[in-house]
């Protein structure tokens, strides 16, 4: 039955979180169980948290957010690692520190973030250490560094790799957060290899300034930064090399609203954007608070299509309001009703210039490729694939919950 399965599909790795809480690793060309791991309780509340690598190691480290709430000053914070062959706790090695400048408050922070290595011989660190000044509650200035370095697997053994300093920033709103910059890094779904992402951004007070994006390359075992033409703001995937990422262009609305600008989803290769995805010209939806955006996306193996999940920020059986400066209109409200009534939705564009569909599945959510014309996808709960070039599909009996359960690597 399964004979004619593409054989890159049996280099996959497939991960499923199951309500039970045990991480279960499937055969993606037969769907047959193999390997189960439990994974602490709390990563089935949080499987954003979750990362895996290709050799099957797993990684649990839930975000904490700068500057520390008291709780999480107070508190201890371990990550939690399979190695391949055993569970362990690591430190996570949060700072916090309080002294004293003149008649002002010096407040010392670090959060670590850990992140799995491709290779599996050690983790990766990167954390935004921050000087802050205060006095009476209300932010002053502050200076950040933002750091990278690698351990082994146990969290030992330093070796710094990478230091940015940025600028000593005047808090001019009484809030650090919404006035300086903070750096992000973002790596591949399958563990950092040769190369990661930082962007610079200000949270500010309505919305996110995106300041600058560097390309980090390694080669000889040294980092070299290459800056990025523009900013880039929420990535989503990106070749194995870097060369080519895609970026999503989130909407823009605040204080309540959900539909103030127009989502996009961008293709950059060797700088030139191609857009795969527009809110306004795939929905025509300006007067309605609603958005239409893609969640996620993944290259194809050979770089020449794009598949995402088109999802809605309304329900098709709900009332939806007028955006902020929207006018009632029925015929965009009947037709969005209808859009929404098929989301989430997979849809899968060629690399052209322009971009051209090639599938679009309703009521289904990508999880990756399997090969260069095979996806993987879920569909009324179960995990399936779907193959481009004959439309068919092969289904499981592997339930999924939710999406953001499965891993594929």
């Amino acid at each position: 039955m399964f004979a004619a399965c593409p054989l890159l599909a049996q280099s996959k790795h497939l991960w499923v979180l199951r309500s039970s809480g045990e991480m279960v690793e499937y055969d993606p060309a037969t769907f047959a169980a193999k390997e189960m791991v439990k994974v602490p309780a709390e990563a089935l509340k949080n499987p954003a948290a979750i990362s895996i690598n290709r050799l099957g190691q797993i990684l649990f480290a839930p975000a904490i957010a700068l500057p520390l709430s008291d709780e999480d000053a107070k508190s201890a914070h371990k990550i939690w690692l399979w190695d391949g062959h055993a569970a362990t706790t690591i430190d996570q090695g949060v700072e916090h520190k309080l002294g004293a400048r003149g008649s002002n408050q010096e407040i010392s922070e670090s959060v670590p973030v850990a992140i799995l290595s491709a290779d599996g011989n050690h983790l990766f660190w990167f954390a935004n250490e921050s000087r802050r000044l205060q006095r009476e509650g209300v932010d002053l200035s502050i200076v950040t560094t933002w750091q990278a370095w690698q351990t082994d697997t146990n969290g030992q053994n330093r070796q710094d790799l990478v230091s940015v300093q940025m600028p000593d920033c005047r808090c001019t709103t009484g809030s650090c957060e919404e006035s300086c910059p903070t750096a992000a890094t973002w790596i591949p779904a399958g563990g950092l290899e040769k190369f990661f992402l930082m962007t610079q951004s200000v949270a500010g007070q309505t919305q996110t300034e995106y300041k600058s994006t560097t390309l980090y390359q390694e080669s000889a075992g040294k980092w070299t930064p290459s800056p990025m033409p523009e900013a880039l703001q929420r990535l989503l995937d990106a070749s194995p090399d870097g060369s080519t990422i895609v970026e999503a262009i989130p909407d823009t609305g605040c204080c309540g609203w959900s539909n103030q600008s127009d989502d996009q989803t961008l293709v950059i290769a060797i700088g030139k954007p191609r857009k795969v995805f527009d809110e306004l010209e795939n929905y025509n939806n300006p007067d309605y608070d609603v958005s239409f955006f893609t969640s996620n996306a993944a290259l194809s193996p050979d770089l020449k299509s794009v598949a995402a999940t088109i999802s809605g920020t309304a329900d098709a059986n709900h009332p939806i309001q007028l955006a902020e400066e929207g006018q009632a209109n029925p015929e965009e409200s009947q037709r969005i009703h209808k859009a929404l009534g098929q989301l989430p939705a997979v849809e899968v564009k060629s690399l052209d210039d322009p971009p051209k569909r090639q599938v679009f599945l309703p009521h289904a959510s990508l999880i990756g490729w399997l090969s260069e014309k095979e996806m993987l996808i879920v569909e009324d709960h179960l995990l399936a694939t779907y193959n481009l070039t004959t439309g068919t599909r092969r289904k499981s009996n592997i339930k999924v919950e939710d999406a953001a359960r499965v891993f594929l690597r």
